[in-house]
């Protein structure tokens, strides 16, 4: 599979160790990937790119087949900041903690074009988010905490390693043997919430960083914006991204949106005709992929489901998500079971 460009795609690396968990179980590789419909050469190299539906395929494959409700875990508990590409290096080559970790949220999509990581600060604790941004995904309760042991590896390398959170939360249902979690996290553990996060005090992020050359940063920098440059390129894309960001904190003003992306409101609206699309259908759309994401993967109450996606009352979420899927929001999570 060569590395090329993919819309919602993800860099194989963080995956790597799963042929060897497989091995463990008793499990051989090729019959996972026959069953998850995957193409046997997508562990050829780390830096394939594979679609974010395919990933959540197979982990849900691997997880039925070595019946380990946690294998999630199992690969994130393994992956570092190394294995992330230039998203990872550019972290690195910050001066502390927290512009490196902001950096790395600010070049997330150089691995991954399907999810979105972002940072919230708040009473003395920074919130570091992950969120899956990619429209006709499936279960992603593997992902999901995969990506909370990923992010626990990335702040203790950052951070040093007394650094623990003050909670993990996981937008998903727990696994049923939840000690394997526990022993890793060593902290409090909040599964069925609206959103995947490390919560943590905000003092970590003064932590200086070993310096880097200053040679090898401004190389890194340069290619790391270059490829930004052509990731940003897919506009719609884009947009989809910052609007799941935004949804952390539920300002999603097209006003704002439009400054984040540095242009006027007109501008916004004029690349959104551009590709046949409004602004009001593309955050309807972020919105629905996010309520069926959690109406699936967790047991939040509807009233729950509604205030995060800011619905000023369950009725109001319940009239949206029918027009938008035909169904009500309870017809939608029997069926998804």
């Amino acid at each position: 599979m060569s590395a090329v460009s993919l819309v919602g795609s993800v860099r194989i690396a963080p995956y790597m160790q799963l042929p060897a968990i497989l091995s463990e179980f008793g499990i051989e590789l090729r019959e996972v990937l026959a069953a998850a419909g995957v193409q046997a050469d997508i562990f050829d190299s780390p830096n394939n790119l594979v679609p974010y539906p395919l990933i959540g395929k197979l982990l849900s494959v691997s997880a039925q087949l070595t019946n380990c409700d946690y294998i999630g875990l199992l690969l994130g508990q393994s992956g570092r900041l190394a294995i992330m590409g230039l998203a990872g290096q550019i972290a690195l080559c910050a001066d502390t903690a927290g512009e490196g970790l902001q950096k790395f949220a600010d070049f997330f999509s150089l691995h991954n074009t399907a999810a979105t990581v972002g940072m919230t600060t708040s009473g003395g604790f920074t919130h570091f988010v992950y969120a899956v941004a990619e429209p006709g995904m499936g279960d992603t309760s593997h992902i999901q905490l995969g990506a909370m042991a990923l992010g626990f590896n990335i702040l203790q390398e950052l951070c040093g390693p007394e650094w623990l959170p003050a909670m993990v939360t996981v937008a998903c249902s727990a696994p049923t043997n939840l000690r394997p979690c526990q022993k890793f996290f060593r902290a409090p553990l909040r599964f069925e919430s609206d959103q995947s996060s490390l919560i943590f005090e905000s003092h970590w992020l003064d932590r200086p960083l070993s310096p880097v050359d200053p040679l090898a940063r401004r190389r890194i920098d340069a290619e790391a914006r270059a490829l930004q440059a052509a990731v940003m390129a897919d506009f719609p894309a884009l947009l989809r991204r910052i609007l799941r960001k935004q949804l952390f904190s539920g300002e999603c003003s097209m006003d704002l949106v439009a400054a984040l992306l540095g242009m006027h409101r007109r501008t916004l609206d004029r690349r959104l005709k551009m590709h046949g699309m409004l602004y009001g259908e593309v955050l309807e759309s972020v919105k629905r992929e996010l309520a069926c994401q959690l109406l699936r993967d967790t047991q939040l109450q509807t009233q729950q489901v509604a205030e995060s996606l800011g619905y000023a009352s369950a009725a109001n979420f319940c009239t949206a998500f029918r027009r938008w899927t035909g169904i009500t929001p309870s017809a939608y999570r029997r069926l998804a079971c």
